[in-house]
């Protein structure tokens, strides 16, 4: 390059200080370079809504947002942080026990008992982490696309279970499901106010406020949960939407 002359090999100090010049400018690049994510980090905290930053705790009250699957998670993980969001946002629960049935294991399960659109049947036994993606699922997708669609509160949702030592679609050899587990829930239909019930079955392909609820539904579960599967996947959900915290992320 015009204008540079490599450091003479008799001239030692003259090396000494390019090189003391260049870890100093690694210095001031690292330092600026943090100072910026600082400061990017600073706007975002107080300018961005909580459901959009991952390092804000998950509430109910929120919101789905850009990190609410992020942190639904990781609350989840924690048994303690789980049940405390749970607490904070009305849901009320009772601990189930734990259990081994065969190559089953079901332990940190709960039943919600309250603070929710019942679900029926009411015995509905999952880890905390499903609990949690199914309350909040509840109060911030179900209830506001109800509303907006169908004019109307959903007041029970109907399920086929939670909690059931089989492997994925009831075979004798494959993975296991996360129904075993009791980390899952298969839901059926939702019962309205009004006395109308909406089935995945019957109303999935209704072009009207039936449909797009339940295409609302399943495109905000997908914001929650891990995996949501709907009749768009297979024939094997014709009847319902498997939503659950354990599968691989996919929405369809």
């Amino acid at each position: 390059m015009a204008g540079y002359r490599v450091p003479h090999p008799d001239k030692p100090h003259i090396a000494h200080h390019a090189r003391r010049q260049t870890i100093a400018a690694r210095l001031v690049g690292v330092a600026l370079l943090w100072s910026l994510v600082a400061v990017m980090a600073f706007v975002a905290d107080r300018a961005v809504p909580r459901q959009h930053l991952p390092w804000k705790k998950l509430t109910l009250v929120d919101p789905v947002g850009a990190a609410t699957r992020v942190k639904a998670a990781r609350a989840g993980a924690d048994p303690a942080a789980c049940r405390a969001v749970l607490a904070a946002g009305g849901i009320a629960y009772a601990e189930a026990p734990a259990s081994t049935q065969s190559w089953c294991v079901v332990k940190d399960a709960v039943r919600i008992t309250s603070g929710m659109a019942p679900l029926k049947p009411a015995d509905a036994q999952m880890t905390c982490k499903q609990a949690l993606a199914v309350a909040l699922w509840e109060r911030q997708v179900v209830q506001p696309a109800a509303f907006a669609e169908l004019d109307q509160a959903v007041v029970g949702i109907d399920h086929y279970g939670s909690y059931s030592c089989r492997r994925i679609y009831g075979q004798d050899e494959g993975p296991v499901s996360e129904h075993a587990l009791a980390n899952a829930l298969d839901v059926a239909g939702f019962r309205l106010a009004d006395g109308t019930t909406i089935s995945v079955l019957n109303d999935w392909k209704d072009p009207g406020p039936r449909g797009r609820f339940l295409r609302k539904v399943r495109d905000g579960g997908c914001k929650v949960f891990l995996t949501v599967l709907s009749p768009d996947y297979n024939a094997e959900h014709a009847n319902h939407l498997h939503m659950d915290m354990g599968g691989w992320p996919k929405c369809s």
